[in-house]
């Protein structure tokens, strides 16, 4: 498992998968272009629950905790694709 968390760093390599976990939550953007810059809340029509949804699932698939004193500082898809990688780097 700890080579999995090693192989999947980089933004570029967890944005799809980020992208696929929102749509997994939100039926809604599926129909949308998601981009980095996308915002959570207000494009992709994210609520608070849909976006702790998302985290939920982030943890769960690569065994990381993300602080949920960290939830307001993700506006935009890069910004929760940024602290994923963080937590990925600090469990590795």
């Amino acid at each position: 498992m700890m080579n999995s968390l090693k192989t999947v760093e980089s933004s570029s390599e967890l944005f799809p998968v980020v992208v696929g976990l929102i749509h997994a939550v939100s039926a809604k953007s599926k129909h949308l272009e998601i981009t980095p810059q996308s915002l959570l809340l207000e494009e992709l029509a994210l609520d608070s629950l849909d976006l702790v949804r998302v985290i939920m699932l982030i943890e769960d698939r690569y065994h990381v905790a993300i602080d949920l004193d960290e939830v307001p500082k993700m506006k935009r898809v890069n910004d929760l694709t940024a602290i994923l990688g963080r937590e990925l780097r600090a469990a590795a």
